[in-house]
């Protein structure tokens, strides 16, 4: 409908080409509306009207077809307002209940707030001063809606950067909350199921009752997505309640999260502890936005329905998973919270977590949990007691899941599948996988056996390192370690092939040929053998957006070669040289014992000690196939992710990799969204790039986070002196270090060296077959640098602190990890 003066439009009547005009907040309420968000109607004035159309606005036949008694909120328009990067929050005038003899005053107004001292002065700070049209403004005028509940709400977390809903609600009108003369209740959805993570009121008198409910929460929230959805990014919404229904008032893109941090500080939800130092060796530093966002809903989900009543409510304690800035964090206040209800000593999962220096005297005491709280978490205590007497009877119901989900995979070529099929095909594995995480958690459940092997240890007067370490190491070999064995078995048979060993040695690290060069050897024979063995595994393999080492065995090819300059290794005599350090342990300890303690405690102690050697075991294979399944999972997305580049969707292969699954669906079912895409995965990019250099510390308190932000790289250790760590595998040795960052470094290697990482997973496996120790900066004793180095008898250390910076390949050091010190030695 248009008006007798024809630079006034309603929002039904606003086009893409009349941004320039009419303002980006008026521009975005027409998108909005137009597309079917309930938006209030409304009449917009352009920026190039005259002061003698503004005075004909009474006349107009919008204005003329309401009811005379009607109210309006006009707001102002700037150009370029509501943009991404310039959101001109509360510099332009907006006035309320105006009524229609007010109109043309108001209007007026708005106009003026575009030459205001605050107007000029945000557009400097942004460098917007030198633009032609910086003081443009155009007006909105619309139907005031009487607001029963107002609130802002953001479709992602403005504090960590998760992609969650972020709810705020008021009484009354949303200026207030907005301007921050109050405090909101907060309401946190996951964007899955919409469900409800957490929600804080400010009082028991806040009367926000119209969106409290779970399905009012869940009707905003589907709102808000479809908002995300059409405009391709997250949005940061202004969102009212009549006692009826919903209205949007605003929408804008969310400006940076960096910037976000200081603003909305008051966001937080209980103030947690956060712990990110057991994901560091699995997961890169930034983890691809698909795979984070499956990771976050995917544990969150596993774990309460492992864990039960024994993890507190979101609303109390926040999740059990999150993530800040494109990190994964587990909340170490809930890890808290069962430890406490165990009756243990939070001590040892610190230690476990590899936190052994924020351990505090408080933190070695156990306290028994009220009777009360005993009572109500006991039917999952006496659960997870059953689960943990059925562990090789959860171990084996696992391997039968594994087989029949990787013979599935197996079962069709997704290249002759469907988009929709190959979707399907995601959904299914997304809803099966919360239960293959019952046998990880089952195999990781080793802290109590270590607690009483310690106290044990501690009542005899016998160190624990040296009864222990020896047991772990000797006897069956877990898988990652075996990976290592097969390696140099595979050096072995090299050994014996003229033609094997000339190309090895001579190549120039690429091995880019090697299948043509070497077919007919039976080295290249066993070598396929070994992918098909150990091929899924890969560098920072849980994130699937990272090519296998069956995609690229290069790093497998340079440490056999390694190999071949050195005398062979004898794996049978590091055998049998731990089988007997494990006896003579055992011999020591038992020296120690008097007859009363060899008929009580020693069998007990034997026991403890077989059952968490085999869960080690069992912990490393279980880790490796989950790893099998993400790797035939990751060459059905590459299907989907070459389709997408083939139709010009995304540019390259890896972008495919910053969408998230609900997008990955949402293509797959409507292709003419497909060309959004690219907008999409430039917004991640972006958001990568601006995130990549934050120093996101190990551990912190939600609260500490704006500081954290703000003071960038954490306090380092002295550069001078000795280091210390934990000491994960026993024992000494002397050489220079080489320092790698990342196992694609592996050509830097020397053999003989001690390795010096941030941390390690099965990707470094190959590059432990030349080291003579091991030193990493994260990780515990469930940590695979803890494995290998045990079972594979290098001296290690974990929880070195800035150990990759401090130290320089060619130092030479002391690596006593026994006490765990590292001492430099003169060159």
């Amino acid at each position: 409908m248009f008006s007798p003066v024809a630079t006034f439009k309603t929002l039904d009547d606003i086009t893409l080409d009349d941004l320039p005009l009419v303002g980006g907040k008026a521009s975005n309420c027409a998108r909005l509306k137009q597309a079917g968000i309930p938006v209030p109607d409304g009449l917009v004035i352009p920026s190039d009207a005259t002061d003698a159309d503004v005075r004909q606005l009474a006349s107009d036949p919008w204005l003329a077809s309401l009811p005379a008694d009607a109210l309006f909120a006009v707001r102002s328009s700037g150009i370029g307002e509501d943009s991404e990067g310039h959101s001109f929050a509360g510099i332009h005038e907006t006035q309320l209940n105006v009524r229609r003899d007010q109109i043309v005053e108001a209007v007026v107004g708005c106009r003026r707030s575009a030459t205001s001292e605050q107007a000029i002065a945000y557009r400097k700070a942004r460098g917007l001063e030198d633009e032609d049209d910086d003081d443009r403004i155009g007006v909105l005028v619309q139907r005031m809606v009487p607001a029963v509940t107002s609130g802002v709400a953001f479709t992602v977390n403005p504090i960590t950067g998760a992609d969650e809903i972020v709810i705020n609600a008021a009484p009354g009108l949303g200026e207030a909350l907005v301007s921050g003369r109050v405090t909101p209740d907060e309401f946190r959805l996951r964007k899955s199921d919409l469900g409800v993570l957490s929600s804080r009121r400010v009082s028991d008198t806040s009367d926000t009752s119209e969106v409290s409910e779970a399905s009012d929460l869940a009707t905003l929230g589907r709102l808000l997505v479809r908002i995300e959805q059409l405009y391709g990014a997250p949005q940061d919404v202004e969102w009212c309640h009549d006692g009826q229904q919903y209205w949007i008032v605003q929408s804008r893109p969310v400006t940076t999260r960096r910037e976000l941090i200081t603003k909305n500080s008051e966001l937080s939800t209980p103030d947690a502890e956060w712990t990110r130092a057991n994901l560091a060796e699995v997961l890169p530093d930034q983890v691809s936005p698909q795979a984070l966002s499956v990771y976050v809903d995917l544990l969150n989900l596993g774990e309460r329905r492992f864990f039960g009543r024994l993890m507190a409510p979101d609303s109390e304690l926040g999740p059990i998973v999150t993530s800040f800035h494109g990190r994964m964090y587990f909340n170490l206040s809930q890890l808290r919270h069962v430890t406490r209800l165990a009756g243990a000593a939070p001590a040892d999962m610190l230690r476990s977590l590899g936190h052994s220096e924020q351990i505090r005297p408080e933190d070695e005491i156990a306290t028994r949990p009220p009777l009360r709280d005993l009572l109500r978490v006991l039917p999952d205590f006496l659960r997870l007691a059953v689960n943990d007497l059925r562990a090789k009877h959860v171990f084996r119901d696992h391997e039968a899941r594994t087989e029949q989900a990787l013979a599935r995979l197996a079962a069709v070529d997704p290249r002759t599948l469907s988009d929709q099929d190959i979707s399907a095909t995601f959904q299914w594995w997304l809803a099966i996988a919360p239960e293959s995480l019952k046998a990880v958690f089952v195999m990781s459940s080793v802290h109590f056996r270590e607690d009483f092997l310690r106290k044990a240890c501690a009542a005899v007067g016998f160190s624990y390192d040296r009864l222990v370490y020896p047991q772990l190491a000797a006897g069956e070999r877990s898988v990652s370690t075996q990976q290592a064995v097969d390696l140099v078995a595979l050096a072995n048979v090299a050994r014996h092939e003229a033609a094997t060993m000339a190309y090895l040695l001579k190549n120039d690290g690429s091995f880019a040929d090697y299948r043509t060069v070497l077919a007919g050897t039976m080295f290249l024979e066993r070598f396929e053998r070994f992918l098909e063995r150990y091929g899924h595994r890969g560098r920072y393999e849980s994130d699937w957006a990272i090519p296998r080492l069956h995609e690229n065995p290069a790093p497998a090819l340079f440490a056999i070669r390694e190999q071949l300059r050195d005398r062979p290794q004898d794996m049978r005599a590091v055998a049998e040289r731990h089988a007997a350090d494990a006896a003579a342990a055992w011999r020591a300890f038992e020296a120690k014992l008097t007859r009363w303690q060899r008929w009580t405690l020693l069998p007990r102690m034997r026991s403890t000690v077989r059952r968490l050697k085999k869960q080690y075991v069992w912990r490393e294979r279980v880790r490796s196939d989950l790893t099998r399944v993400l790797s035939r999972i990751r060459a059905w997305h590459l299907v989907l992710a070459d389709r997408f580049v083939e139709r010009g969707w995304i540019a390259q292969r890896d972008d495919y990799f910053l969408l998230r699954m609900d997008e990955v669906k949402r293509v797959a079912e409507d292709p003419n969204q497909g060309p959004a895409l690219r907008n999409i995965v430039e917004r991640r990019a972006a958001e990568l790039a601006a995130e990549r250099d934050l120093q996101m510390p190990l551990l912190m308190r939600e609260s500490e986070l704006p500081r954290l932000l703000r003071q960038g790289r954490p306090a380092a250790a002295s550069d001078g002196g000795d280091l210390t760590g934990l000491c994960v595998s026993p024992g000494s040795v002397e050489a220079e270090v080489v320092v790698l960052r990342d196992p694609s470094e592996f050509t830097k290697m020397k053999r003989g060296a001690i390795l010096v990482a941030p941390a390690t997973d099965p990707s470094w496996t190959p590059l432990f077959t030349l080291a003579s120790g091991v030193i990493v900066e994260v990780g515990g004793m469930l940590s695979h640098a803890s494995t290998i180095a045990r079972e594979y008898g290098l001296p290690a250390l974990a929880n070195v602190k800035d150990a990759t910076r401090l130290l320089k390949t060619g130092d030479r050091v002391k690596l006593d990890a026994s006490a765990g010190l590292v001492q430099r030695q003169p060159r």
